[in-house]
């Protein structure tokens, strides 16, 4: 018993969980205050649900680890952590941790504790919905595809970090003619304040002197994927939203033989070859976060961090992205504004559709991320 005791004090001295970080000077000050209320008295003959609701409801997880002093506690403190994770996580998720074999319920070091340590990073990730800008054809308007009067347009919908790869994932939508380019050539291009520009990105991408860093897809998987509509969900290195005050925007078709771009962004200028780049989100500055707070956790998970108005928290998802996450059908284009009605009066009438054509129902898109 002392052994276990002694565990569990380890994990509560150097784990991290969603609320901060216990240090052992807190655990102290924790069992000293324990001592002092003297709950081994009227409160230790309760009910353990009662006990158990009393704690998660008035108690953070940071502090319980001051209930590791004393073995019966210990069992109700398990509890608690129980109780704070099924109410932070979905149960789809919890169940995809412990097939990973990084969560064992009733196990010290890799119980409900730990889950809360790791914030289920092996189960799920936070997402942020956006309704941003879109990336649109610089041509809109002209005779292409067969069409005589063509559009192709593409939006940045949601964007998730999986700290488990330190990764963010994103979904882009696109619609366009039947000849619509590829999605998954997507780029994102960070703009970094003037202060940061001292400190070179690391990670997946390329570092320009400009203060602009241009990060490409590390792998793909397509939600849907027909002549004119493409749902794709990509994935990049999580350095884009590590630095505060940070701007993250897209280009449709990103990357190719010419990098996407027909000069090197700079300071002044920000253009695509033949894709307009799109703001689609920015982070919050250092003076805006919450005490203790840091990114990437504070801008997906924070609430105590406004997002602003066209940035909506979503809650934990599955990993990876996919149809669960994203309802392409309820965001799809006919909910964009401005979109040209030359365009979208040819995607209402399926009977007739030729323009944002999607798979064939015999041919789904075939969702699947490596």
């Amino acid at each position: 018993e002392e052994s276990e005791v002694a565990e569990e004090s380890e994990v509560a001295e150097e784990s991290e969980v969603a609320e901060g970080t216990i240090t052992r000077a807190e655990a102290a000050e924790g069992s000293d205050l324990l001592e002092a209320t003297e709950f081994t008295g009227e409160m230790q003959a309760l009910p353990r649900e009662l006990l158990v609701h009393i704690l998660g409801q008035h108690c953070a997880c940071r502090d319980l680890s001051a209930l590791a002093v004393c073995r019966e506690w210990r069992f109700v403190a398990q509890d608690v952590y129980e109780a704070h994770a099924r109410r932070r996580y979905p149960p789809a998720t919890i169940a995809a941790a412990q097939r990973s074999g990084s969560f064992l319920p009733g196990n010290l070091k890799r119980g409900w504790r730990a889950l809360l340590a790791s914030d289920n990073a092996a189960g799920g990730m936070w997402a942020v919905a956006v309704d941003g800008q879109s990336s649109r054809w610089k041509h809109s308007g002209r005779a292409m595809g067969g069409a005589a009067q063509a559009h192709y347009e593409a939006r940045l919908q949601l964007v998730a970090w999986n700290r488990a790869r330190r990764e963010v994932e994103v979904v882009v939508d696109a619609y366009g003619e039947r000849d619509l380019r590829p999605a998954d050539s997507t780029a994102l291009v960070v703009s970094v304040p003037a202060v940061a520009r001292r400190r070179a990105y690391l990670g997946h991408g390329q570092v320009l002197t400009t203060g602009y860093h241009i990060a490409r897809p590390k792998r793909h998987a397509y939600l849907e994927r027909g002549p004119g509509h493409h749902c794709c969900v990509l994935a990049f290195d999580d350095m884009v939203v590590r630095r505060a005050g940070a701007r993250v925007h897209f280009v449709y078709n990103g990357f190719g033989a010419h990098n996407g771009f027909a000069v090197p962004p700079s300071r002044s200028s920000l253009e695509g070859t033949d894709y307009e780049c799109a703001l689609a989100f920015s982070l919050p500055s250092a003076s805006e976060l919450p005490p203790g707070a840091k990114l990437p956790h504070a801008f997906f998970a924070d609430e105590r961090l406004h997002l602003g108005p066209r940035l909506e928290r979503v809650g934990f998802v599955s990993t990876p992205l996919g149809p669960d996450a994203y309802d392409a059908a309820a965001r799809g284009v006919t909910s964009w504004s401005n979109v040209p009605e030359y365009a979208l009066g040819r995607y209402r009438d399926p009977a007739r559709r030729t323009w944002g054509v999607g798979p064939r129902p015999e041919e789904p898109g075939g969702w699947a991320m490596p």
